[in-house]
C-alpha cells in the first residue's frame, strides 16, 4: 500500500474510531489530569495491576499532524497484548481539539476532550503525566514515558503552531519545563518512571540527560536526526504479546536494538513514511542515575582548560569537529551536537604528552561517559563517530547567542542543569572554535 493510500485508510480507521467512541462513551469534558472516566469500570479491572502502562505524549500541533491517524492505526494493529499492557495517549493537533485516549482491552476510547491546549507548557505534560500514573484502570508494575515530537537539541522540544492567542507562529518547551513538567507530576504522584523515550531529533544530548537526572532509570533518545518514522512502534506494540514481562532495563534496550532492525533494513524494503535513506540513525540508553561522574569530570576539565591556551584550542576545535558527524551527513539540518566519547578520545591523544592534566580530564570524562551509556547503536554510515551521548559546541559566538522563535536562548541563560553544574560555557564563551582564531589544523600524526 502506497502512502496516500495508507493516509486514506488511517483517516477513514480513525473516523470510525471517532464515530465508535462517540456513541458508545460519553466524552469527559475538563482539565488534563482532573477527571477520569473510570466510575462504570468493574472493581476487577482496577484491581489487578498491568505490566506495563505506555504513556505517549503525542504532541503534533505542527507539520507533524499528518502521521497521527497513521499511528493510531497502527497501535491499534500491534498492540494485541491489552491485558498486560495499556497505551494513554495525550493528541493535540492542528485543527482538532486535544484529547487523552486510552488503548486497553475495551479498545481505542476518547476519556478527555481538552479543548485548545499548549503542548509545549510543562503544566499539559505534568497534567497528562498525572493522569497516567494515577487513573486506576491504567495500574501498572512498570511505566514508560514516550514524547514525540521535533526536537532540537538544548534549544527545546515539543513544538505547538496551533495557539490562537500567540504571536509566535510556534512556541517550544523548554529543556528546563521537560525536567520541571515530568518532576511535577512525580512529585503530585508519589509515583515512578521507569523509561523516558524521547522520540525526536538531538535530544541525546549530556544537557538533557542531566537535566532528566533522577526522573527516571533510563533515557532512550538520539543524538541524531530521527526519520519521519520515528522509533519502531511496530516491534515496541507486537514485543509485549511474546514477552510482557520484561523488565525495564531489557525494554530500554529492545527499543534500541528494534530502532537498529528497522533503519538497517535494505532500501526499500519497508513501507517508510518518507523515501529517502533510512540508514543515518542512531539511538541509545543512558542511565539517568549515573551521571554526577560525568558531569563532574566535565567541570574538572574546564579548571584545567580556563584560563583559555590558544595552543590548546587548535586541538579542541578540531576535536569537535572530527567528532560531529552532522556537519559531513545528511542529518536533516540539525548540528553543532558532537559525540562525547569521540570528541574527548581524540582531543586527550593529540594533547598526551603535551598537556597530560588535560589528557587526564580528557580520559575521565570518556570513561565515565562510558558507564552511563548502556546501550547504543548507530548506523555503519557513521563510522563509529556516534557512540550515544553528544555535547553543545558552538562553531561561533554567532550561533552560541542563539536567538530562536524571537527569543533570546543563549547556551547560559535557558537554566540548563548541565550549564550550571560543569560551567561548560565557560570552555564555549572561551574558545569559540573557529578557524579565524586558530588558523589551520594540525597536521595529521
Amino acid at each position: 500500500m502506497g502512502l496516500n493510500q495508507r493516509r486514506t485508510a488511517s483517516r477513514s480507521l480513525a473516523a470510525a474510531i471517532v464515530v465508535f467512541a462517540a456513541l458508545t462513551l460519553p466524552t469527559i469534558i475538563g482539565s488534563c489530569g482532573m477527571s477520569a472516566s473510570n466510575a462504570d469500570v468493574p472493581s476487577e479491572q482496577v484491581d489487578v495491576p498491568r505490566k506495563w502502562t505506555i504513556a505517549m505524549y503525542w504532541a503534533s500541533d505542527n507539520n507533524l499532524d499528518e502521521y497521527t491517524e497513521y499511528f493510531i492505526e497502527l497501535w491499534m494493529e500491534y498492540l494485541e497484548n491489552r491485558e498486560d499492557v495499556a497505551l494513554c495517549v495525550f493528541i493535540d493537533r492542528l485543527e482538532l481539539p486535544a484529547n487523552i485516549s486510552t488503548l486497553t482491552e475495551d479498545g481505542w476510547m476518547e476519556v478527555e476532550n481538552l479543548g485548545e491546549v499548549n503542548s509545549s507548557s510543562p503544566i499539559t505534560l505534568s497534567s497528562f503525566i498525572t493522569y497516567a500514573l494515577t487513573e486506576p484502570t491504567l495500574a501498572s508494575e512498570n511505566f514508560m514515558l514516550m514524547v514525540q515530537n521535533h526536537g532540537n537539541g538544548y534549544l527545546g522540544l515539543c513544538s505547538d503552531e496551533g495557539l490562537p492567542d500567540s504571536d509566535l507562529a510556534k512556541v517550544w518547551m523548554s529543556i528546563d519545563d521537560l525536567g520541571q513538567g515530568i518532576r511535577d507530576a512525580l512529585d503530585e504522584t508519589g509515583k515512578s518512571i521507569d523509561i523516558i523515550s524521547l522520540d525526536a531529533c538531538t535530544l541525546g544530548t549530556v544537557e538533557i540527560a542531566y537535566e532528566l537526572r533522577e526522573t527516571a532509570s533510563y533515557l532512550v533518545s538520539s543524538a541524531l536526526g530521527v526519520p519521519f518514522d520515528g522509533q519502531n512502534y511496530i516491534d515496541l506494540m507486537s514485543g509485549f504479546t511474546e514477552n510482557p514481562d520484561i523488565s525495564p532495563l531489557d525494554l530500554a534496550c529492545k527499543l534500541v536494538d528494534d530502532y537498529e532492525a528497522w533503519y538497517s533494513a535494505p532500501l526499500h524494503t519497508l513501507q517508510t513514511l518518507y523515501p529517502y535513506m533510512q540508514d543515518f540513525a542512531q539511538l541509545s540508553v543512558v542511565d539517568l542515575k549515573a551521571l554526577d561522574p560525568l558531569i563532574d569530570a566535565f567541570g574538572a576539565f574546564k579548571d584545567a582548560v580556563i584560563p583559555k591556551d590558544h595552543s590548546i584550542g587548535k586541538y579542541l576545535k578540531t576535536a569537535a569537529v572530527d567528532a560531529d558527524v552532522t556537519l559531513w551527513i545528511n542529518n536533516m539540518g540539525v548540528w553543532f551536537y558532537p559525540d562525547i566519547k569521540v570528541m574527548f578520545t581524540t582531543l586527550g591523544e593529540s594533547l598526551r604528552t603535551s598537556y597530560p592534566a588535560v589528557a587526564s580530564c580528557c580520559d575521565a570524562i570518556v570513561d565515565a561517559a562510558d558507564v552511563a551509556i548502556i546501550h547504543n547503536w548507530a548506523s555503519w554510515r557513521i563510522q563509529g563517530k556516534a557512540t550515544g551521548l553528544s555535547v553543545f559546541v558552538c562553531p561561533s559566538i554567532g550561533v552560541y547567542e542563539a536567538y530562536w522563535d524571537s527569543l533570546g536562548r543563549a547556551y547560559d541563560n535557558i537554566d540548563l542543569d548541565f550549564v550550571s553544574a560543569s560551567e561548560w560555557n565557560v570552555v564555549l564563551e572561551a574558545y569559540y572554535f573557529t578557524m579565524k582564531m586558530y588558523g589551520n589544523p594540525p597536521p595529521a600524526a
